[in-house]
């Protein structure tokens, strides 16, 4: 991925935060601070670890920050127009190793398998090898999805 590539997600990262802030004055001055802060952390992890970025704009219309989906971890899609989504920011987490450590996601809904289709802020749950449209595959593990829509 290209250095200007990585540049758009943060930008469009921005674009979602500085949406939020101006929009009915929702974050105080602290929290603008706060998301200051985490945009700061983003771009330095992605100066030092550019395929940290992922452009799924052609799939999905969102940039992924990946930070080791596949190994266990987790990563969160940002929409590139928040304003037309309810599902600005995405959360996937990979629950391989949570079901081995015995947690039981069966109450969770299955995820609905379509874009624009999740509740803000409800979890849902993506056996492994199903697919899944945001990233156009499927994963060799069970995920657990998040959106946040940021009105």
């Amino acid at each position: 991925m290209s250095k200007k590539s990585i540049m758009k997600g943060v930008a469009a990262l921005f674009m979602v935060c500085a949406t939020t802030s101006s929009q009915a004055g929702l974050f105080s001055d602290d929290q603008a601070g706060i998301v200051a802060g985490e945009l700061s952390s983003i771009a330095k992890i992605l100066s030092q670890r550019p395929e940290t970025a992922i452009d799924f704009t052609k799939t999905s219309g969102e940039y992924c920050f990946n930070v080791q989906m596949g190994q266990g971890g987790h990563m969160t899609h940002y929409a590139t127009h928040p304003e037309s989504t309810k599902e600005d920011v995405i959360d996937f987490v990979n629950a391989a190793k949570l079901e081995e450590m015995g947690a039981d996601f069966s109450k969770l809904p299955r995820f609905p398998g379509k874009l624009g289709s999740m509740t803000p802020k409800q979890w849902y749950y993506l056996p492994k090898g199903v697919f899944e449209p945001h990233h156009g595959k499927t994963f060799p593990f069970p995920v657990l999805i998040r959106a946040v829509d940021i009105n």
